[in-house]
């Protein structure tokens, strides 16, 4: 396990819980290659596979459409996954070409 630092008197770490006592403070993630939380684009026909060494069986993968698009918008859903390497995306619309954000949470 990661050492958590907390370098301001804006976060707390308390029983295994993380937050901060400032509004306008909050979680940041880095996004890049093998990242847990980047954007992927729906291509309206097939899976889209999202390439991160940091997905794992477990893990919950949350996804929000950022820019809808297309002319049969419908709900993002993870439509696959192999541990270590990707997962896909898919949507119940048939036409959706949206802009899908996601993110990965793993369970301790």
């Amino acid at each position: 396990m990661s050492q958590l630092n907390l370098t301001t008197g804006n976060c707390l770490a308390d029983n295994g819980s993380i937050g901060t006592n400032t509004a306008g403070y909050g979680v940041t993630i880095k996004e890049g290659t093998n990242a847990k939380m980047g954007t992927a684009v729906l291509n309206s026909t097939t899976a889209v596979t999202v390439a991160t060494t940091a997905v794992t069986a477990t893990s919950r993968i949350m996804l929000t459409t950022q820019s809808p698009s297309g002319t049969a918008l419908g709900t993002p859903y993870v439509s696959g996954r192999t541990a270590g390497t990707s997962f896909s995306i898919k949507s119940t619309g048939t036409s959706d070409t949206s802009t899908v954000a996601w993110v990965i949470f793993d369970p301790s």
